[in-house]
């Protein structure tokens, strides 16, 4: 009987020796991370796009959540999530500049992207012909700004910004179903 209490207790402490040693691994791969962080954190500064470090010390901090020392030093699981919504920047296909535009000054908005980058990422969203129109309004234009873009998109591919939205509205009138006339007001009014 003695032999296998000192045998367990012989167990035990390698397993608590392989557990101090899983926490030095993890408390370095920490570490780690938040160098990375700080390191994504200045390109993403240089690039003018968001800072990642926000996101990485979330990262990090789930990362030492999940492993936390409760007070006999075992090692317990703490549930963390991420909360939000993956953004991503709409493709343009050529149809309803206007909705494009709204969606995609939201991504920027929420991605806190500075305006020389603006044009720069609407151009990776182009598809189909839109992309040929796009470089040759580069090649005419000297500098090409957001605003720019947005009024250029919206002569070409038929936006609806209308100077007086009113004296549409006011001669509107349902000839088709109740959700085609709600679309047509909404699609009004929201301009």
């Amino acid at each position: 009987m003695g032999d296998r209490v000192d045998k367990l207790e012989e167990q035990m402490g390698d397993m608590k020796g392989q557990m101090g040693e899983v926490k030095s691994t993890l408390q370095m791969l920490v570490q780690q991370m938040q160098q990375h962080s700080l390191t994504m954190s200045e390109v993403s500064k240089q690039l003018g796009l968001r800072s990642t470090n926000q996101t990485a010390n979330q990262t990090t901090n789930q990362t030492t959540n999940l492993v936390s020392e409760n007070s006999e030093g075992e090692s317990s699981q703490v549930e963390s999530r991420l909360a939000g919504k993956k953004v991503k920047l709409p493709v343009f296909e050529g149809e309803d500049p206007v909705a494009w535009i709204t969606r995609a000054e939201i991504y920027f908005d929420v991605q806190n992207t500075a305006d020389e980058m603006r044009v720069k990422l609407a151009r990776l969203s182009m598809e189909g012909s839109t992309i040929h129109w796009f470089n040759l309004l580069l090649e005419t234009e000297d500098d090409l700004s957001w605003e720019k873009l947005k009024k250029g998109l919206i002569a070409r591919y038929g936006g609806r910004r209308l100077e007086n939205p009113f004296e549409e509205l006011s001669t509107l009138r349902q000839t088709g179903s109740v959700e085609e006339f709600i679309e047509a007001f909404e699609l009004l009014s929201s301009q």
